[in-house]
């Protein structure tokens, strides 16, 4: 039985698992016997990349069948500082698990542009995890963050961004109650502080990831990056997700927000 290999952002480490993405997914969201809930966002990585800096010899002997034949759910490799040991290029695919354990694969594609907003909001999953306001698009906002000449700087980021609907374009429109966030008037003042100090290219709006992440917020897709370039993995259409992934748009859905 193969070993697949992940790299999940929740909690951040490096697995090797002899089960297949949606299963595994499942069993990082719920745990074996449901007695855990929540998200898991992980990629399956290329195995045949320079993964030298890893025990990965010594994990794939330990990654065998039970005695029982059942599969072996998870042998870790590390949990300390792994996403930016992992060679960009061998992110072979992203993954977006929900609460309840549906998970949605998201193949890579090419980053055509930072889009026409005067703002933005982004989710970062790891290394840190805050969710913050930008003026900058998904590109110019990584390259921000992992500029080493910054005092404060990140080797790698993973991040989503999520949608602000009109506050994108004006901090001063009345809602209508499209956007589920709980605190919405918290992320206006975020955006407004943006607005009024155009100096200022980030906001943070929580300072900590939430328990659940609004992956139906996603405005256009899952990005990794540093110095050296960014990958990007594109969410499906709303269309496309009711029609071809009902059940994992649905669970999505039912997340609420906050």
């Amino acid at each position: 039985m193969d070993c697949h290999l992940y790299l999940s952002l929740i909690p951040e480490a490096l697995i090797l698992s002899q089960l297949p993405p949606e299963k595994f997914g499942a069993y990082m969201a719920t745990g074996s016997k449901r007695q855990i809930e929540g998200p898991a966002i992980f990629f399956e990585v290329d195995q045949s990349a320079d993964l030298s800096g890893f025990r990965i010899d010594e994990a794939r002997e330990r990654c065998k069948a039970h005695s029982d034949g059942s599969p072996r759910r998870s042998t870790y490799i590390a949990v300390f500082n792994v996403l930016p040991r992992v060679p960009l290029d061998a992110l072979r695919k992203a993954y977006l698990t929900t609460p309840s354990g549906l998970t949605l694969g998201l193949d890579p594609a090419v980053w055509a542009g930072d889009g026409h907003e005067k703002f933005f909001l982004y989710q970062e999953l790891g290394p840190v995890y805050p969710r913050v306001a930008s003026r900058l698009g998904p590109k110019a906002f990584c390259d921000l963050v992992t500029a080493p000449e910054k005092l404060v700087t990140l080797p790698r980021l993973a991040f989503i961004d999520l949608r602000l609907g009109s506050l994108a374009s004006d901090t001063d429109i009345q809602l209508d109650g499209s956007l589920p966030y709980q605190n919405v008037e918290h992320l206006r003042e975020c955006l407004r502080a943006l607005r009024d100090h155009p100096e200022r290219m980030t906001k943070i709006v929580y300072r900590g990831m939430r328990p659940d992440i609004l992956f139906s917020m996603v405005r256009s897709g899952m990005f990794v990056g540093d110095t050296t370039g960014l990958r990007f993995f594109p969410m499906p259409s709303e269309e496309t997700l009711e029609s071809e992934h009902t059940l994992w748009w649905h669970s999505a859905q039912a997340v609420k927000g906050y």
